[in-house]
């Protein structure tokens, strides 16, 4: 893996002092990081390359960005194609991600006892940032409801050999 690209640079350390504060105090502060994360998707997205941009018809794409050395967490960019969505899930591990390029529609739901009850849909515009998930009861969905290409930001608190089964929790499952 390639060292941090400057422009990520900042979030990566806050993500590693975030990381570590919540595994020893079990909750944290999350200004920082959110101001990181707003800078890394704001109006410098030098760390943006075309090759962040390509998109699998299948299903959204992700491109990993960096991994802590130690393994806290991962930085990723994904590409969402037009008309592509996740499916309802929670996360296993702390999250945080905005809006690099394009729209996203988020909607929000509650799971009180075996229902899937929605909260709301909002829109998260370039240079914004959705709600950060400490791996609580949060579950949404997100999507590409626009004709042009989504590039978001994720930040995960989870090893990279786990990156494609240790983060999403999807509705239903036990």
């Amino acid at each position: 893996m390639d060292p941090v690209h400057p422009d990520l640079l900042s979030l990566a350390t806050v993500a590693k002092t975030f990381g570590r504060t919540l595994c020893i105090k079990g909750k944290v502060g999350q200004p920082e990081l959110a101001a990181v994360l707003r800078n890394a998707v704001g109006r410098r997205s030098a760390w943006l390359r075309p090759e962040h941009r390509i998109g699998d018809p299948a299903r959204y794409m992700r491109h990993l960005l960096y991994v802590d050395p130690d393994d806290d967490f991962v930085i990723t960019a994904i590409t969402w194609l037009p008309g592509q969505q996740s499916a309802v899930h929670g996360h296993y591990v702390w999250c945080a991600f905005g809006v690099a390029e394009g729209e996203l529609a988020e909607e929000t739901f509650r799971v009180p006892g075996k229902l899937l009850e929605p909260l709301g849909t909002r829109t998260i515009h370039a240079g914004e940032l959705a709600q950060i998930d400490l791996g609580g009861p949060l579950y949404h969905r997100v999507s590409n409801r626009t004709l042009q290409p989504l590039v978001t930001l994720h930040v995960y608190g989870v090893a990279a050999g786990s990156l494609t089964t240790g983060i999403n929790r999807l509705y239903g499952e036990a």
